[in-house]
């Protein structure tokens, strides 16, 4: 007997949920090799019906399974009236853009949109960031929160370095060993130009490590974040290389620190940082993440590439540095297999959890910087 339709709903035509050439981010293929045969794609759900239209020709055309009766709506409501309440849904893949998500009201509020018109919904994968806005009661991130968990659905955020095999390496040795985390410490050099569009380059970039910290390091006391930057209008953030004419795109209060260093403490007694610098150039990221535990401690490189490694020193063993290759390993594969299974590498409660602390940041390092231009 072949297994049920597993249907799904793509919020999105774009790049998170079909992919680009350039990177890693594609939930439909994720999807496709899970299920294969028994793939029904029920829809998309994009206000761009041309891509819309696009992305399912290309699927047909390649005679991937599963898009062959594949809808198109442009809203959320026009969806819900088309398929109605007994029309079961597997999954739905928000990859919408944060700008709409994440909060109460228009124009953000597409989570309790998609909520409203599709309640029959068993799993929902949200990409992230959980929000674009600051967080804060008015914006009502928190609502979004609770209105997931009322939906009794199981939830998901996107954070796919969670859901490294390196990850869960880490995890297992700590729990074995019965370790205490003293400490973790993110590094990444990526880019992203206008903080008023993309947030920042730590809400944006940088939130990916800022997850990890909090899957080991607990929760944050937000109140002890302090973070100094380089600006691009001080020696050290004199660029020596542009992509683009940043003068004349990017308004001088917009444009993002070229060097991020933060440092907080946790609830726990831990202590978090996290390094972000703009200084390497072309299309790749360098990221490393560490734990540090007494007698231990575990370094987790090249976390965007195919083969993530991971380097454990521990001192009741010997002094030499144990290295652990993970070729081939899929994030992202490993995420959605977790989510349908019903075990999410990351919640929304704990993807709101980040969101807070990039934000946190973010702005000690604004308050730091006016602090020094007052004096």
């Amino acid at each position: 007997m072949s297994p049920a339709p597993f249907s799904v709903v793509y919020v999105g035509a774009g790049e998170i949920n079909f992919g680009t050439v350039e990177g890693p981010w594609n939930h439909s293929l994720r999807v496709e090799n899970t299920f294969g045969a028994s793939l029904d794609v029920v829809g998309i759900i994009d206000p761009d019906v041309v891509r819309a239209e696009k992305q399912i020709a290309l699927k047909n055309t390649a005679g991937v399974p599963g898009y062959a009766n594949a809808q198109i709506w442009t809203t959320p409501e026009l969806a819900g009236a088309d398929l109605g309440s007994d029309r079961p849904i597997d999954l739905v893949i928000v990859g919408a853009p944060p700008h709409f998500r994440g909060c109460a009201a228009p124009p953000a509020d597409l989570d309790l949109r998609l909520l409203a018109a599709l309640p029959q919904t068993k799993r929902w994968l949200v990409e992230k960031p959980v929000s674009a806005a600051q967080p804060t009661a008015l914006a009502g991130q928190d609502k979004v929160a609770e209105a997931y968990k009322k939906s009794g659905a199981i939830v998901g955020v996107g954070y796919m370095l969670c859901a490294l095999k390196g990850v869960e390496k880490i995890q297992q040795m700590i729990k074995e060993k019965g370790l205490t985390v003293m400490g973790t410490a993110a590094r990444t050099k990526p880019a992203w130009w206008n903080k008023q569009i993309s947030c920042g380059p730590i809400v944006e970039q940088a939130t990916h490590l800022a997850s990890l910290s909090l899957l080991f390091g607990g929760a944050a006391r937000l109140p002890s974040v302090r973070t100094q930057t380089v600006e691009h209008f001080e020696a050290p953030g004199k660029l020596s290389k542009l992509g683009f004419d940043e003068d004349s795109t990017v308004p001088a209060e917009s444009r993002i620190p070229r060097y991020t260093s933060a440092i907080w403490k946790y609830k726990g007694g831990a202590v978090g940082s996290l390094t972000h610098v703009v200084g390497l150039h072309g299309n790749t990221y360098d990221t490393e993440f560490e734990v540090i535990c007494d007698g231990t401690t575990f370094r987790l490189v090249d976390c965007y590439t195919p083969c993530p490694r991971l380097f454990i020193r521990q001192s009741d063993k010997s002094a030499e540095v144990e290295v652990h290759n993970f070729a081939g390993d899929d994030p992202f594969q490993t995420q959605i297999d977790a989510l349908v299974a019903g075990s999410p590498k990351c919640t929304f409660e704990e993807a709101l959890a980040t969101y807070q602390l990039t934000w946190a940041i973010r702005e000690a390092g604004e308050r730091e910087r006016l602090l020094e231009q007052e004096q």
